[in-house]
């Protein structure tokens, strides 16, 4: 359809000038979430985070022993906040042990009130990219309790063991495109290829799209305002031509080409997006060289052009973020993002500025 040759054919170049971005902006005020030593953790990384439709937050992070190394990951740890990110519960474990290790929480919270939890198992010995299978768990009480875990592998096909996210899931709205269906994209081997799955039972059962995207990394997902959905990508040659795009006009099962943004510049690091009433919010890194300056960036014309921006901390990171809508009022976002000092950090923004 037109929708998807044309929709990215003009994007913003953007220089990328720190200096002018930090002129304008001081970082936001931020709240850590989780710190190294919280419930015995040596190192959380890997945030995402979910807004349930009663207000909760619910944040999420892999629970790494020892260091900080992508091998020692054995938990998903999550923490809750019922008053905008203020405060937050204890350190609880929605899903994994020393047996089996998990990791890349990929989380969506579902119209109906639950929170559906993708990961990635390493439970056969093995560490890294890929892994050994796929699994899920959910929570029916805004992350209170937990489902026992369920392996999803075989629906997930070719992509069983890709690891998914991480960030966020995605729940699709209509009527243009199937309600309710979940979508998740993983990315299996590093760099290699990227895999749309999808889900209309609320993850009961999973069917992979035939469509690898290749040489693709760590992705997302976001309805566009105008039905679309909308793969944000990262790769390898993300300094010199942008994140890798591309756009679904039938939730999902079809897919036109990657494009590349060059306004989304990256320094190769993941990156969260998320639709917000009629806005698409991007976040990452806005550097080409290092993991610095986490920006917001906002879009008014479905991912067309990113016409503001808004920094949330300029000091060097690991440099994940996830973006929500905001705990307790409708006119604010929400960003949980890998700060400085090694702690994740939680944010709220205005969505206008």
């Amino acid at each position: 359809m037109l929708l998807t040759t044309t929709l990215l054919g003009s994007v913003r170049r953007r220089t990328n000038d720190l200096t002018s971005i930090r002129t304008r902006t001081n970082d936001l005020p931020a709240t850590t979430v989780f710190s190294a030593g919280l419930a015995n953790i040596s190192c959380f990384r890997i945030p995402s985070i979910v807004r349930t439709p009663a207000g909760a937050l619910v944040a999420f992070a892999e629970a790494r022993h020892g260091s900080c190394g992508d091998g020692n990951v054995y938990e998903i740890a999550y923490r809750r906040s019922t008053d905008g990110g203020a405060t937050w519960s204890d350190v609880g474990f929605a899903v994994g042990n020393s047996s089996f290790r998990v990791g890349n929480p990929t989380a969506v919270a579902t119209v109906a009130g639950d929170i559906v939890l993708v990961y990635v198992t390493h439970n056969h010995g093995k560490t890294g990219d890929p892994g050994s299978g796929t699994g899920i768990v959910s929570s029916a009480d805004d992350g209170l309790t937990w489902s026992v875990p369920r392996d999803v592998s075989t629906g997930f096909g070719v992509a069983s063991g890709a690891l998914p996210g991480p960030g966020t899931a995605l729940q699709l709205a209509g009527p243009v495109v199937p309600a309710g269906r979940l979508l998740v994209v993983s990315h299996l081997g590093a760099y290699q290829k990227d895999y749309v799955s999808y889900s209309d039972d609320l993850g009961g059962t999973w069917t992979t799209v035939d469509h690898p995207f290749p040489s693709m990394d760590e992705a997302q997902l976001a309805q566009l305002p105008n039905g679309s959905v909308y793969l944000n990508m990262r790769h390898r040659d993300s300094p010199s031509k942008g994140r890798g795009v591309a756009l679904s006009d039938d939730g999902g099962e079809t897919w036109g080409p990657i494009r590349y943004d060059a306004a989304l510049i990256s320094p190769v690091c993941q990156a969260s997006v998320a639709t917000i009433g009629r806005t698409v919010y991007f976040s990452n890194p806005d550097s080409t060289s290092a993991r610095a300056n986490i920006t917001i960036k906002a879009s008014d014309d479905s991912a067309a052009t990113w016409s503001r921006d808004l920094l949330v901390e300029a000091a060097a990171s690991a440099g994940y973020s996830c973006l929500v809508q905001g705990g307790v009022s409708s006119t604010r976002g929400g960003i949980l993002f890998e700060a400085v000092g090694t702690t994740i950090a939680y944010a709220e923004f205005p969505l206008e500025w």
